[in-house]
């Protein structure tokens, strides 16, 4: 049985997602769109697939079974909903948006459409990000310390706040999301947020170059979140998570997973490609019209956003939010 894709935004990440499904059998890749149409081109070259003139036309039940959207999250307007009510299996990039109201009609729609749907959190799909959330199912940790350091994208649009949101909502809600599956659920978040560097030196921006992120679990453990989208000189990603008898430590994106406790210190390191994994898993959902193999569902990536944005909203009222459960 082959599937019949389409993909709306043909950018970095869109290219991934195509590389991971032209290696999966019965994925046919065979309508794309993009408003830069050399991206279309290029992408349609590399699958054979049709360019169309507009999203509408990729939209189209009779042409394809399944659509990759992944368009900047500003841009995505009521391309969700339509593929909802069209009976569309819906793979969408994080961040689902920036209007929490706007997601949660969007997620209506797709839980009433009944269609299969996935959100861009690929790293819940690395072996050694399963093997810490099977470790904490029976410990309750005290304190979670999370950080996530490394340079800007390049496009004109990210350094705009309400278009991107800031490196939080755009970038570190994977650690956001890590956070999340591995260990449970936020009840509250204090976000402060700083543009030493860029006001020096990019007076056309309005995100922030760094942010301090304190929250509170649902199980009582308390933590912090600090990120810098400014920063050369050092790159990390990583999650640390403290319990009495234990401690997790999951580095580079979730690539490597350290564990030690009474009974050793042991360190694993993941060979997979999330994206691959997380496309495996989404054609696989599309084919047996199931949610079951996927791992972060659209509820999922609303609820990560909800942090994000609750953090962004903290910074500017100068108060602490509390989360709804």
């Amino acid at each position: 049985m082959s599937i019949r894709i389409g993909f709306i935004g043909l950018g970095d990440i869109a290219n991934l997602h195509i590389q991971g499904l032209q290696r999966i059998e019965g994925a046919d890749i065979v309508a794309v769109y993009d408003l830069n149409r050399d991206k279309a081109v290029n992408a349609a070259e590399r699958t054979g697939a049709q360019v169309m003139d507009s999203a509408e036309q990729v939209l189209d039940p009779e042409r394809i079974d399944a659509v990759y959207i992944c368009t900047p999250q500003f841009a995505r307007g009521n391309l969700e909903e339509t593929a909802a009510l069209r009976g569309i299996h819906l793979f969408v990039e994080k961040p689902l948006g920036l209007d929490l109201g706007e997601v949660r009609r969007k997620e209506k729609a797709i839980l009433e459409a009944g269609i299969v749907h996935s959100v861009g959190y690929c790293l819940r799909y690395l072996d050694t990000v399963q093997q810490a959330r099977a470790y904490l199912q029976d410990r309750k940790p005290h304190l979670i310390q999370a950080y996530r350091f490394g340079g800007t994208h390049p496009a004109e649009w990210w350094h705009r706040l309400d278009l991107s949101g800031g490196h939080l909502v755009d970038a570190a809600t994977h650690q956001v999301d890590m956070i999340r599956y591995i260990a449970g659920e936020f009840s509250e978040v204090e976000g402060k947020f700083g543009r030493v560097s860029f006001d020096r030196m990019q007076s056309k921006g309005t995100i922030y170059d760094a942010g301090a992120i304190s929250f509170a679990m649902e199980q009582g453990a308390v933590g912090s979140l600090t990120e810098s989208c400014h920063s050369a000189y050092h790159i990390a990603s990583d999650v640390k998570v403290f319990g009495h008898d234990f401690f997790i430590h999951l580095s580079g994106n979730g690539f490597g997973l350290t564990i030690v406790d009474d009974t050793g210190d042991e360190t694993f390191t993941s060979a997979l490609d999330p994206y691959f994994e997380q496309s495996k898993a989404f054609v696989e959902a599309v084919k047996t019209n199931t949610q079951e193999p996927i791992l972060s569902s659209y509820s999922d990536g609303a609820r990560t956003l909800a942090f994000t944005l609750a953090a962004n909203r903290s910074a500017e009222q100068l108060n602490p939010i509390r989360l709804s459960p």
